[in-house]
């Protein structure tokens, strides 16, 4: 298919491209309750084609480009007239000018993953029998659940002479728990690894099913006013995650930030944690060929570099990184189990959950959270939680236990002070 592309390219006289190969084979499992409902194999390959425009309007030199996805069983004409429509496309595309990757010529990097160590059927058997392993509760159960093992083979080439590849392991999936009295309710959770995490994958089930369990007895959440909140897993990253955003180019570029490099991002005067924060290469080479290396990206609250694409990064006068899916921050110094000691409310399941990353606000209806008014801890439910990152950055404590998955490798908790609760009583 490589071949049919380029040869269209080469016809149509397009000089300046680049192409994304990739092949994905999954191994995908199907669960209603504890049979095994569906099993299927999936092979695809789909070449994604960039083309760029080389152009000058009114004295200003610009790169449009613009995209279109190849299909195995697309045809030379088929992929001859995507090429055509594409270069007509990129001459509306001013962006201005820029260079893409620089030639980088690699053989295929194969990335460590111990799903690889396994065939994709032992993949799926023990991460199945990781997620049954605490459903043992005939009134609280997984009431469905679906698995993909993949491998991905990835190709990046463009007409600098770019030439990289690497495979790719990693699983992932979804499952419902179900609670069927007093209150039949259901909780929906999902994971993503890049190894074959059979125990985090245990826990999670199990505190989902304890929360599924305590959702069904929760009353409704009486707290109205300001008070202490605590998140763990997925929304502590949601939030203290956020800082991140500050070292991407193209907010930088767009005006949505006025960071800089070596000043605080977090404010003066912090009273609680600071950040630290490393952005972690999950893949070799960007999707323009560009080589990635871990960087360090925020120390103790100060913004050390910026990252993005050639593009931006360009636009801005940096050195372009590429993107990152997954960041490495540093440890808090308050336990988790001291976080939930504290009267407030710690959230453990939103039925929606946001941060605005530019406003820096973050919002939740709450599904279940446990509230310590000093005395007891009892389920709640109901109301919202409505918080601002800059009312909370300089005194918020990050946890010193960990979690890790194919986002972030972190603080399990944040426990934050003074966030607005919006509670159920009139």
């Amino acid at each position: 298919m490589i071949e049919k592309i380029l040869k269209a390219l080469k016809a149509n006289q397009i000089g300046i491209y680049r192409l994304n190969d990739v092949i994905t084979e999954s191994t995908e499992v199907f669960f209603v309750k504890k049979r095994l409902d569906t099993r299927r194999i999936c092979n695809t390959e789909t070449v994604k084609v960039t083309v760029y425009k080389d152009f000058e309007k009114d004295g200003v030199r610009f790169l449009g480009n613009a995209d279109f996805s190849v299909e195995p069983s697309a045809t030379e004409e088929e992929i001859s007239e995507m090429v055509k429509k594409a270069y007509l496309s990129a001459g509306f595309v001013t962006n201005k000018y820029y260079d893409i990757a620089e030639k980088l010529v690699s053989d295929t990097v194969v990335m460590k993953s111990d799903i690889a160590d396994v065939s994709a059927e032992e993949a799926v058997s023990r991460m199945v029998e990781a997620l049954f392993r605490n459903d043992t509760d005939s009134n609280t159960f997984v009431n469905s659940a679906e698995f993909f093992v993949t491998k991905d083979t990835v190709r990046i080439l463009n007409s600098n002479g770019v030439d990289v590849g690497y495979v790719k392991y990693g699983v992932n999936g979804e499952f419902v728990c179900q609670c069927k009295s007093p209150e039949d309710v259901e909780t929906y959770a999902n994971f993503a690894y890049d190894d074959l995490e059979t125990e985090q994958l245990a826990e999670k089930v199990k505190e989902t099913l304890q929360m599924t369990k305590d959702r069904a007895v929760a009353v409704k959440n009486p707290v109205n006013g300001n008070c202490n909140v605590v998140l763990a897993n997925d929304y502590a990253y949601d939030v203290y995650g956020v800082f991140g955003e500050k070292n991407a180019a193209p907010y930088k570029f767009l005006g949505y930030f006025d960071t800089e490099i070596g000043k605080s991002i977090q404010g003066e005067d912090i009273q609680g944690d600071k950040i630290t924060m490393d952005f972690i290469a999950t893949t070799p080479f960007s999707v323009e060929g560009l080589k990635m290396e871990d960087i360090k990206g925020i120390d103790k609250g100060v913004l050390c570099n910026y990252i993005g694409d050639l593009r931006y990064c360009q636009y801005i006068g940096v050195k372009p990184t590429g993107y990152y899916s997954k960041a490495r921050v540093e440890s808090g110094s308050m336990s988790f189990e001291d976080m939930k000691k504290q009267v407030g409310l710690y959230v453990v399941n939103f039925s929606d959950f946001q941060v605005d990353p530019i406003l820096g606000v973050f919002r939740g209806e709450i599904r279940l959270a446990y509230y310590n008014d000093g005395s007891k801890v009892i389920p709640v439910t109901g109301g919202s939680v409505n918080g601002i990152i800059n009312e909370v950055q300089k005194n918020f404590n990050l946890s010193v236990e960990r979690q890790d998955n194919k986002q972030v490798s972190g603080p399990k908790a944040i426990f934050m002070r003074n966030v607005a609760v919006a509670g159920c009583e009139e």
